[in-house]
């Protein structure tokens, strides 16, 4: 008869059977710890960073989409306005930090295709040095002259600078801006010249146009919609690819008829980025984010009322923008229209 101890008496393990205990616990171990990363981004409260004044199309957008943006991350996101140096500031505070996804920046021409090609000490490549998340919205340019000058169309408009060299005078916010190189190129297209008359911002430009000191902008709609309700200004022709419901019958470049102008548009955007080399789940996270936000119906339309339209891109559709962008201002740069200090 077999004693109780004898029946519950175990062989030893072997040594194959406690290693494959210790790979199944450690390949245990190891998942766990993979989700629990994966779940833990965010884990606390992401800093976006604005790298122009309040007030501004960057800082419009950035406070319309960042919350919702937040939302679907699960932690808030803090804004901070850290403006200066044609917004060299803002991006180098978001370079300078730990490249762990918790420190954003809002991206526009200015800081991505244009400082980089115009400042020699611009200190960051953007195509290298960013972890795109998306384009999240453009808005469309209006050809738009004083009510002085005698065109009411842009082939007039043609005809008008070839008939009267030098009296067709443009304004911007600057030398190097994202008006004076949309503008240039515009010009460059039609094969006309105007004289550049550089301001310290659109807002002063736009001033001088209504009274009739420059005659010609190419100012956002936003920003011009008032005047051309009023008749004080004279639109010709709106950028984007198709009319503005706010102005119906003002056409697209490419409904004006002008050969160079068949398949060219151009658009003023704003964007998301983080530094290159986060975290693939952070960037993963983030790009779907501010992907998705600008879609919720609420931030549609107060995007649409301040005259901002949808595009929230894929990072590899916010990638190819860049490109494409960053070449047609150096074919400008190249033409001569714009000198690099």
């Amino acid at each position: 008869m077999q004693s109780v101890g004898s029946r519950f008496m175990t062989k030893p393990p072997t040594f194959e059977r406690v290693a494959a205990r210790a790979v199944a616990a450690l390949a245990c171990s190891l998942a766990c710890a993979t989700a629990s990363h994966a779940q833990t981004f965010p884990a606390k409260p992401i800093l976006l960073i604005l790298p122009t004044a309040p007030g501004g199309p960057v800082d419009i957008v950035a406070r319309i989409v960042a919350p919702e943006a937040a939302k679907l991350l699960g932690q808030p996101i803090v804004m901070e306005n850290r403006p200066g140096a044609s917004q060299k500031i803002g991006i180098h505070s978001m370079l300078r930090a730990p490249r762990d996804g918790y420190t954003l920046a809002t991206l526009s021409p200015a800081s991505a295709t244009i400082n980089p090609l115009v400042d020699r000490n611009v200190g960051y490549d953007p195509l290298k040095d960013f972890t795109l998340l998306s384009q999240a919205v453009g808005h469309p340019a209006v050809v738009t002259v004083h009510p002085s000058v005698p065109v009411r169309s842009l082939q007039e408009l043609v005809a008008y600078a070839k008939a009267n060299p030098g009296k067709l005078a443009y304004g911007s916010g600057g030398n190097g801006t994202s008006l004076q190189f949309s503008t240039s190129e515009l010009l460059m297209k039609l094969g006309i010249t105007a004289v550049h008359v550089p301001y310290k911002s659109d807002g002063p430009a736009l001033n001088d146009l209504l009274g009739g000191q420059i005659n010609l902008m190419m100012p956002a709609l936003a920003a011009v919609k008032p005047a051309l309700e009023a008749g004080r200004l004279v639109p010709l022709a709106i950028s984007g690819t198709s009319r503005s419901p706010h102005l119906p019958n003002v056409p697209t470049y490419g409904e004006t008829g002008i050969a160079e102008l068949k398949d060219y548009s151009y658009r003023v955007w704003i964007g998301f980025a983080a530094g290159a080399g986060i975290p693939e789940e952070a960037a993963r996270r983030l790009q779907d984010a501010f992907m998705r936000a600008p879609h919720a119906p609420a931030v549609r339309r107060s995007l649409e009322a301040n005259e901002f339209e949808v595009i929230a891109s894929t990072a590899q559709q916010f990638a190819r923008e860049l490109h494409t962008e960053l070449d047609r201002n150096r074919k400008v740069i190249a033409s001569g229209a714009i000198t690099i200090e």
